[in-house]
């Protein structure tokens, strides 16, 4: 895939506070990427920098090789969807939809258009002549969508759009999500504080942890192979051993913890006598006969 937004060591601070030290995190076109952490991981800061909402420090924002550091909001190509929608509350659905082209100077007759196909896609066709407030929550968050997509952005920003939902709907409005981010094939970026959610959704999640990027992978690879034991205690249940290298056995490295030695399956090998962690999902122990 072609890198579309690169950060690079970017920094963020107020005053004394580091928020971001020299973080680097490359973006893929057409990907769905998620910044998944706990709150104060700096996610959502990051998500603001690219979006404009806030000044980088130091660093650069790269869009296609190009800084886009200190460009305005306005003449980014991208949208935000935030959490708490921020729809018009006096204009109807398609005058929501219609804005950003509306402001853009759009001919009237191609904004019709436009906003027709968007609702479409949202499966909020018959919807249009409705308000905000006439709209179930899951709703009011589909309409939110659809303006972001209607102006073709390189970029979709969505900063935890789905928080404000029940839970069955957040299953719901996930696989939504997922399959309008595959039809358009647009560049998606999601915020969330959930692991389950960022597993359904992403193609690849960016673990954050303290300002810092913990580990970038597949929801497959972070589950399996955690690089940190931040990610082995963020990412799903894990048992966490102390151990020590042995030498490498014939099927995988030697561990030997509390509880006696261990062969393994995965892993790094490391020289005897190297202290670690071995993290064990609940899944993967097998019994054997006593």
């Amino acid at each position: 895939m072609t890198t579309i937004l690169k950060l690079e060591s970017v920094s963020k601070s107020y005053g004394s506070i580091n928020i971001l030290n020299k973080l680097d995190l490359s973006i893929e076109d057409g990907e769905f990427l998620a910044l998944l952490g706990p709150s104060g991981s700096g996610k959502t800061t990051v998500l603001r920098l690219i979006g404009g909402f806030e000044d980088v420090t130091a660093g650069q924002i790269l869009l296609d090789g190009d800084d886009i550091s200190l460009l305005p909001i306005n003449k980014r190509p991208f949208h935000t969807v935030f959490q708490d929608y921020a729809l018009f509350p006096h204009l109807t659905v398609a005058s929501n939809v219609a804005y950003g082209l509306a402001v853009r100077g759009t001919p009237k007759a191609e904004i019709r258009r436009k906003v027709a196909d968007a609702l479409d896609l949202v499966q909020l066709a018959k919807f249009g002549d409705r308000y905000p407030s006439q709209l179930s929550g899951g709703q009011r968050q589909r309409v939110a969508l659809a303006r972001a997509i209607i102006c073709q952005p390189r970029l979709v920003l969505l900063d935890e759009p789905l928080a404000a939902l029940d839970f069955e709907l957040r299953r719901q409005m996930q696989q939504f999500l997922k399959d309008i981010q595959r039809n358009i094939k647009t560049t998606f970026v999601f915020v969330t504080h959930d692991q389950e959610e960022a597993m359904n959704v992403a193609d690849r999640i960016c673990v954050m942890q303290a300002g810092r990027i913990e580990q970038l992978g597949s929801a497959s690879e972070l589950y399996r192979k955690p690089q940190t034991e931040f990610v082995a205690r963020f990412f799903g249940e894990n048992n966490l051993i102390p151990a020590s290298s042995e030498e490498a056995g014939g099927h995988g490295p030697t561990v030997n913890t509390h509880l006696g030695k261990f062969t393994c399956t995965s892993g790094e090998k490391h020289m005897k006598g190297t202290p670690g962690i071995l993290a064990i999902r609940p899944e993967s122990l097998t019994f054997g006969a006593a």
